[in-house]
């Protein structure tokens, strides 16, 4: 009994040091982003991004391009893509404003794909070594940087309350009940803010007062 319970916490000591070295790596497959997962998967490592849209003419005859630089770089750095109408806020975040738009993030930057061609000998050579002679976004413009990861959620708060809205609307909620909550949730907030403001102004005076008191007294 004892050699077996050795066993298992050995084997578990094994599992926790070889845990952390067990990482994903790029598997030769475009990945999907969207709000709900673009910092987990860029935070996996190099990730070379394409924002795109279904009406774009240009972005259309990238995708094949975009699946074949998927393999070539597969084991190196990471491809992605996002749908750009379809996930404003993201493409608000990466600053995007046309398409389609590459963007290289790594190590906290962000660089903007300026090569010209948009072929797979070009694209992959960014990806592996020239991205290192393209200047990085600002950091406060850099979305993959803990600045940027803060600034994300302010960027999803209008896509978030529009989804609430929907499932109150699918719950059954009027539009005036909706707004009325929306209104009372803030005001209710203040009104309890200020009842403990009061309270703790109140408690300090009357501590100080005691204080002074018994000052005086002795």
């Amino acid at each position: 009994e004892m050699t077996r319970s050795m066993l298992c916490a050995v084997g578990l000591f094994l599992g926790l040091l070889i845990a952390p070295g067990a990482r994903a790596y790029p598997t030769g497959k475009v990945v999907e982003l969207t709000e709900a997962n673009f910092d987990a998967e860029v935070a996996k490592g190099p990730t070379l991004i394409d924002v795109y849209a279904d009406w774009c003419g240009h972005c259309r005859q990238l995708a094949p391009v975009w699946e074949q630089l998927a393999k070539e770089l597969e084991g190196e750095v990471y491809v992605a893509k996002i749908n750009g109408p379809k996930c404003r806020s993201l493409q608000q975040r990466l600053h995007v404003k046309a398409y389609p738009s590459i963007l290289y993030l790594r190590d906290g930057e962000t660089r903007l794909y300026d090569g010209g061609a948009r072929t797979l000998d070009h694209l992959s050579t960014y990806a592996r070594t020239g991205w290192k002679g393209t200047k990085p976004f600002p950091f406060y413009m850099a979305p993959n940087n803990v600045f940027g990861r803060s600034v994300g959620w302010v960027y999803r708060i209008p896509s978030a309350a529009h989804e609430v809205y929907k499932d109150l609307k699918k719950g059954g909620f009027s539009d005036v009940s909706i707004i009325f909550t929306a209104l009372a949730v803030p005001v209710a907030a203040g009104m309890f803010a200020i009842f403990m403001a009061d309270v703790w102004v109140v408690r300090t005076t009357r501590a100080q007062g005691l204080a002074a008191r018994r000052r005086v007294e002795a």
